[in-house]
């Protein structure tokens, strides 16, 4: 196709592990506040890990639904502030707003509701049936809030907030929508929590990205929604962008179910492809938003990867990780740190990574530690990977900068 529309954030709304609300989101992150802390939500005896980056909000305060299903709560309450601000809150059929939803877990306290039934004798619930199905969050949300346009569901394990970006990136590119709705949530359950324990790769003390001393990640759990729209459509509604995505590519390294590929090739690869598609060359980026779990290899071969392609430049750059102070919300991650890196573009601060105390030579990047920074931001990558060697890569740059 000839040039590419420009393509815009014109909304964002998240539930996350300080409540409900961008702005509370970014002036948490900002504070530098830990949003991790004991779970509350099921008996912990037993389990190694008992901490997480649990919803804190009120729950009064989340959108119902029949099911009372939470991950699906989540996605409502985040995606009506989102469309709210981008001004789609009532599209109509005048203006369809595609869907694009991601998760890992999807709406898997269904799942536990249905076997406790079935092991006690009890006929399956209809209403736990049916919103067991892993599309149904996606499709409540759409006749709820009377989305005309196309209905897409993927999961890339942790890579899936970016790989929705990107995906709703091409429906506009190639003419198939003018507004997408970009949602990825899940929730905290004892089944999902169970599996996540089994992964071995969380901490029992605090998540510490880039330090020496890390010793794992900590999950979390919320929502996060992007509105995505073209230029043209924004401009004809009077809509002010917000930022623009400029970018993004996904790969998959093919290395191992659980490991990161230990060059950091891959990662590499997705994030000078990402640059390339965004016609950006990498001297002109001023920030990463880090994957950054704290896990011993990921933060190394993360590391490797942003030296590889930026060069000498890489130590000169903030490069944070928001997990530190929320934990890793699992298939939200990386949707929920788009919405930090274009709040970062909009404000000039950087946000830290906290419980930063022992450089380790393997991760000699600028990673802001503990403290939020000043500092002028025209063009971010927020990076992604995933089990399975998903890795995803968004490009995201300040309005008016191309």
């Amino acid at each position: 196709m000839g040039n590419k529309p420009e393509v815009l954030v014109t909304g964002m709304g998240i539930v996350s592990p300080y409540g409900i609300g961008t702005g509370l989101f970014w002036d948490s992150l900002v504070a530098g506040s830990d949003g991790v802390a004991e779970l509350t939500r099921f008996g912990l005896e037993g389990y190694r890990v008992t901490q997480g980056g649990q919803f804190k909000g009120d729950v009064e305060g989340l959108i119902d639904c029949p099911s009372g299903d939470l991950a699906t709560r989540f996605l409502l309450t985040a995606s009506d502030e989102a469309l709210r601000q981008a001004g789609l809150d009532t599209p109509g059929e005048d203006h369809p707003v595609a869907v694009v939803a991601a998760s890992n877990f999807a709406q898997i306290e269904q799942a536990g509701k249905l076997m406790s039934a079935l092991a006690e004798g009890k006929p399956a619930n209809e209403t736990s049936l049916e919103a067991f199905r892993t599309e149904s969050a996606a499709v409540e949300l759409r006749e709820r809030f009377g989305l005309r346009g196309s209905l897409s569901m993927l999961s890339l394990s942790c890579a899936s907030g970016n790989a929705a970006i990107g995906t709703a990136l091409e429906l506009i590119r190639h003419g198939r929508a003018e507004a997408v709705l970009v949602v990825a949530y899940d929730a905290i359950t004892e089944f999902a929590w169970s599996g996540l324990i089994a992964l071995r790769t969380m901490t029992s003390g605090k998540i510490r990205p880039f330090d020496a001393k890390r010793d794992g990640t900590i999950f979390g759990e919320g929502a996060a929604a992007l509105v995505l729209e073209s230029s043209a459509s924004a401009g004809r509604r009077g809509v002010t962008g917000l930022a623009e995505v400029a970018g993004y590519a996904t790969n998959n390294n093919a290395f191992h179910l659980t490991a990161p590929e230990k060059d950091g090739k891959s990662i590499a690869r997705v994030i000078a492809r990402a640059l390339e598609d965004a016609k950006v060359e990498a001297n002109r980026v001023d920030y990463v938003n880090a994957h950054g779990t704290a896990t011993r290899y990921n933060d190394v071969t993360e590391t490797a990867a942003v030296k590889e392609v930026l060069g000498e430049r890489a130590k000169e750059i903030p490069v944070s990780s928001i997990k530190s102070m929320i934990g890793h919300l699992c298939g939200a991650a990386s949707a929920a740190e788009a919405i930090a890196t274009v709040m970062t573009i909009r404000t000039g601060v950087v946000p830290p990574t906290i419980h930063y105390g022992n450089a380790d030579p393997d991760c000699d990047l600028d990673c802001v530690p503990n403290e939020a920074r000043e500092y002028p931001v025209r063009v971010a990558l927020n990076n992604a990977s995933g089990l399975g060697g998903c890795n995803s890569m968004v490009v995201l740059r300040k309005v008016g900068d191309a």
